[in-house]
């Protein structure tokens, strides 16, 4: 009996087993997104509509090459927006390996829809299924393995992420670990090659992960390469660096069309002002997305843009047991040779703890208050305090080091404390904000300043996604050492229960669908039709013959340019509109003057004339004081012919000497 018990769990710890688990668990905690999957979309009809023309954009070029047409693919990045404007893509992520995940589907139905879906639930399950290996590896725990891949894959901060498909794909990072710490255990040069393939498609399905986790993986080379003393290994030397070269080559064509925009000036560059727009408060940590129905409620901390990195209550406790454990482990087996070398760790030790203390202090409260004499005096700006605890830390880990011997237990954990820490005080961006209140400035400045790329990114809070995958580590050391302490009935029960309460924690359910983005003075668009029911303008205007550069109005209002781009994935024509991450120049000026049609009429028929549209779509009911159809009215009386009408919405072919009236 015992004898088929081992072999079951053998069995349940199997990598498609637990990859199925982890697809039922997307499905029941994102229901009821996968009763509608082929005409509702996850979260809003912002950037997923967005990303699903860049989907759209880039599969049909892929399948026009596929089919022949090998001149589809030097067209790749000049996406179907914003003309005339070239290497559109580059104005945003290009999302080509999730594009490659689905284009079986998309070549087969169609139906972007049901694209987008699978690849947002892909996500929770390659997240989860990459954490769950690399932490088996590790812990040779399958059951706190698969705790640590759903810390990873439901950690809280990923809530009020879904807009953002590339940010909600981050599975890779785990593999791409799992590939070097294969490739130092077994010495196969097949599992660094493997480990570098998941870094680059890691990289190339967010810009942001190329930046932010290179530094990861990089340091994480190094630690194995310490902690097995492997610093004169030329052979092991030598590898890296090959890969490191095939990682160059393999990322640099798609890094040529952001640095040919950013050198132009016409794109690419961002101020440190975007960035500490973007930056995470320290309260971010007590803040958690509204969809969260069991915590919600209770932790709204400071809400802003890109500010919700609650860590969560379960993922915080196993990561504690894991830091405890190793700080225990690590002190039982100090060697204390002389009374000089432990007041020399004293010392460091209390001057860590002491400005650590302080500092968090002033994280949460903006201030720090110390009686001083009979006065009191106030601490407001951590800056110095902050630096004396990473210098301090660095020492007293160098000198426990330095008494406990090389192999010491905890190395691994005191690695994923420090990459979590570091993480955790970039993402607060160049200036560091408690509830609004400035308490410091922190390294991020001087790396936005030297660092390549990171003058190209807005959001530094994205870092806590590099916090999450830290802590998704320690609390799988942290549930594997429950197992090991209180044996495997007791111990499993309680992962089992840190289990419950983790997807508790992160419950969604019913997730919303379709989310509208909201006009500020216009009726909020529907769910796009595609499929059968697409509109019969847009139909038309996918065939009509010879040139076409396709117009709408509402011009320059996010909601509308933000469909009008999804649709242009669907006809391939040519649009003025646009929606991305960088606008081409001239945009703004343009939405301005547009904005007043039909006022103001000589001044939007030379903004029309300019922009080479041949066609217009007006979509009156979007309007609510009647000025769709005065839209309709003036372009026609300068020449414009009706050649379609669906509803409300009115297709106008625009006479070609409008630039000479």
């Amino acid at each position: 009996m015992t004898g088929v018990l081992g072999r079951r769990r053998v069995q349940m710890s199997g990598g498609p087993v637990v990859a199925a688990a982890y697809a039922i668990v997307a499905v029941v905690m994102t229901w009821p997104l996968m009763r509608h999957p082929a005409s509702h979309i996850a979260s809003d009809l912002g950037d997923s509509l967005f990303i699903c023309w860049v989907l759209m954009w880039t599969s049909g070029q892929v399948l026009a090459a596929l089919g022949g047409d090998l001149g589809a693919l030097a067209s790749y990045w000049n996406g179907n927006i914003f003309f005339p404007a070239p290497h559109t893509l580059a104005y945003s992520e290009h999302f080509t390996p999730q594009m490659l995940q689905a284009l079986p589907i998309y070549a087969l139905g169609g139906n972007i829809f049901l694209c987008y879906n699978l690849l947002f639930l892909s996500t929770f399950v390659v997240a989860g299924l990459g954490m769950y290996l690399f932490v088996r590896d590790v812990t040779r725990r399958p059951l706190a393995a698969f705790l640590a891949g759903l810390a990873f894959a439901y950690a809280p901060y990923r809530l009020g992420q879904f807009p953002h498909l590339q940010v909600m794909s981050i599975g890779w990072m785990p593999l791409a670990l799992l590939g070097l710490r294969r490739f130092f255990e077994t010495r196969r040069t097949r599992a660094l090659v493997w480990g570098a393939t998941a870094f680059v498609v890691q990289g190339l399905s967010c810009g942001y992960y190329l930046i932010f986790f290179a530094p990861v993986f990089g340091a994480y080379a190094i630690y194995e390469i310490v902690r097995r003393r492997l610093i004169a290994d030329r052979w092991i030397w030598t590898r890296l660096g090959l890969a490191a070269v095939g990682v160059a080559l393999a990322v640099a064509p798609f890094l040529y069309p952001y640095v040919e925009l950013q050198q132009s000036g016409v794109a690419g560059s961002r101020s440190l002002d975007d960035a500490a727009m973007f930056a995470a408060d320290t309260h971010a940590f007590a803040t958690i997305a509204p969809s969260a129905r069991l915590l919600g409620p209770h932790l709204p901390g400071y809400p802003k843009p890109e500010g919700e990195g609650f860590p969560g209550f379960t993922i915080l406790a196993f990561a504690f047991v894991a830091t405890a454990a190793a700080v225990a482990r690590t002190w039982s087996r100090r060697a204390w040779t002389s009374t000089a070398r432990l007041a020399i760790w004293s010392l460091a030790a209390a001057t860590f703890a002491l400005s650590l203390a302080a500092t968090l202090v002033i994280f949460v409260n903006g201030r720090l208050v110390l009686h001083a004499a009979s006065s009191l005096v106030t601490v407001q700006d951590a800056t110095s305090l902050m630096w004396i605890a990473v210098i301090s830390g660095v020492a007293l880990a160098a000198i426990t080091r330095a008494m406990t011997g090389s192999e010491a237990a905890g190395t691994a954990t005191l690695f994923w404390i420090v990459v979590a820490s570091s993480a955790a005080l970039l993402s607060f961006g160049p200036t560091i904000f408690a509830m609004g209140h400035l308490v410091g400035h922190g390294p991020y400045a001087w790396m936005f300043a030297h660092v390549p790329g990171f003058d190209g990114l807005r959001v530094p809070a994205r870092f806590l996604t590099i916090v999450t995958l830290a802590l998704a580590v320690l609390a799988g050391a942290g549930a594997s050492t429950v197992i090991a302490a209180l044996g495997p009935r007791a111990g499993s029960a309680i992962v089992c229960a840190g289990i419950v309460t983790l997807l508790a924690e992160s419950w969604i359910a019913p997730m919303a669908l379709d989310q509208r983005v909201i006009p500020q003075a216009l009726l909020a668009p529907g769910v796009p039709a595609i499929g059968r029911n697409l509109s019969p303008l847009y139909g038309m205007v996918k065939s009509l013959p010879g040139r076409v550069v396709l117009i709408e109005f509402p011009f320059g209002e996010e909601a509308y340019d933000i469909q009008a781009t999804f649709f242009a994935g669907v006809h391939r024509r040519p649009i003025v509109n646009g929606y991305s991450g960088f606008f081409p120049p001239g945009y703004a000026e343009r939405s301005t003057v547009l904005a007043q049609a039909p006022d103001n009429p000589e001044a939007v028929r030379q903004s029309i004339a300019s922009s080479g549209a041949t066609h217009a779509l007006v979509h009156q009911a979007a309007f609510p004081d009647g000025r769709g159809r005065a839209i309709v009215s003036w372009l026609e009386s300068i020449g414009a012919t009706p050649i379609g009408q669906s509803g409300l919405d009115v297709l106008l072919q625009l006479p070609a000497n409008l630039g000479s009236r």
